[in-house]
């Protein structure tokens, strides 16, 4: 019985060391060949569903939206990035480059909602994956060539009618 009660506490203490790391810092990992940080990229699709079909939505955009804080971890402001606009595939990229900060500054705690669509017949952003309320970044990967840390969001979706929440 005290064997499972410190088992369990000690995978408690695992799984929130796990949970802290998965909110850390965006764009301070360092590529060891060059001693440069790695920029934060992160991509997604952003699609129209009308009825039981999906289409993918040119020239929509989502909004990133983090918090910067200071070389003492103190959070100081939030900050927007906008991706790009989607492409006829629905696909939209945004980035944050570690220069664009001062030095000692981070971003942290970075979410990823809809923005605008500018189709005027599937222009009601919907919940779906947390378009709405925003999806959080915690599943990334770094490219081959160290030249990103790619992060993934969505699928978002747009609707033709006002969904309430």
């Amino acid at each position: 019985m005290v064997f499972s009660r410190l088992s369990f506490a000690a995978s408690l203490v695992v799984f929130s060391s796990i949970i802290i790391s998965s909110v850390a810092n965006y764009g301070n990992e360092v590529n060891p060949e060059t001693g440069k940080f790695i920029p934060v990229a992160v991509e997604g699709v952003i699609m129209c569903r009308s009825g039981y079909k999906s289409y993918p939505i040119q020239g929509a955009t989502a909004r990133i939206a983090c918090v910067k804080t200071d070389a003492y971890g103190k959070e100081i402001v939030p900050i927007s990035i906008m991706s790009s606009k989607t492409d006829a595939k629905g696909y939209f990229f945004a980035t944050l480059f570690p220069s664009q900060l001062r030095a000692g500054r981070t971003v942290t705690k970075c979410k990823v909602f809809l923005y605008q669509s500018p189709n005027a017949d599937c222009d009601f952003p919907t919940d779906v994956n947390k378009g709405v309320r925003g999806m959080s970044l915690n599943k990334y990967r770094v490219l081959e060539d160290k030249s990103f840390k790619l992060y993934w969001a969505g699928p978002f979706f747009y609707t033709s009618e006002p969904t309430y929440y």
